[in-house]
């Protein structure tokens, strides 16, 4: 009942001045047993994505997020729970695997941190995430957010094919493996933001060449 209240409050508001295009959103499976991920802009990202995909993602945030009681209670009822980045807790670990195993979706930002530049190339990626997925026994989805959120101005988000870790033993890999799937996967978002921005720029050249000719 939370969650629908604080949904039916912010969906117009967040329709109306983050106009958002998500691209292959039949890439997301369903049913399954799923770890989101995306790079990441601003602290509206995760409000943005549940609206847009209508989902409950539960998804990991700073806990210093988690200190201002609206803002608190908006991202519990969203499905957020908080993280102390600096002393990463077993008990978050647990509580991610046991979301995944009642096959919740996830949400992580594998940068761990908002990209404050603005930049189109991600930050640093962590490699919890190819851990969470291969003890969680999930397919990673990756996501691309075109750039960062501002009212009025129109952004992009593109959905990618499943990520599936690789190893002789998925649930326990070595630390060979661990560079493996983490490399694989920094080659994946790679891709995808080549491909989204071929995909914006085809975009922007239709509209220009629809202009010439009106």
């Amino acid at each position: 009942m939370v969650y629908i209240l604080a949904y039916i409050v912010l969906f117009l508001p967040v329709l109306l001045f983050l106009p958002t295009k998500v691209i292959h959103k039949e890439r997301l499976p369903k049913g399954k047993r799923v770890i989101v991920t995306s790079n990441h802009y601003s602290n509206f990202d995760t409000i943005l994505y549940d609206l847009k995909f209508k989902k409950r993602f539960r998804y990991m945030a700073k806990k210093e997020l988690f200190e201002n009681k609206f803002l608190g209670w908006m991202m519990r009822s969203l499905g957020g729970y908080p993280v102390d980045r600096q002393n990463f807790a077993p008990s978050v670990y647990k509580k991610t695997i046991e979301l995944l195993n009642k096959n919740q979706p996830v949400f992580i930002f594998p940068e761990g941190t908002r990209n404050k530049l603005g930049t189109e190339e991600m930050l640093k990626i962590k490699a919890g995430i190819i851990a969470f997925a291969s003890r969680g026994e999930a397919e990673i989805i990756p996501m691309v957010m075109y750039r960062t959120p501002k009212l009025f101005r129109k952004n992009y988000i593109m959905v990618g094919d499943p990520f599936v870790i690789q190893g002789a033993n998925p649930r326990r890999l070595t630390k060979e493996e661990m560079d493996e799937n983490l490399h694989r996967y920094e080659m994946v978002m790679k891709n995808l933001r080549i491909e989204l921005d071929e995909y914006v720029d085809s975009k922007k050249h239709k509209n220009k060449k629809n202009k010439k000719f009106a």
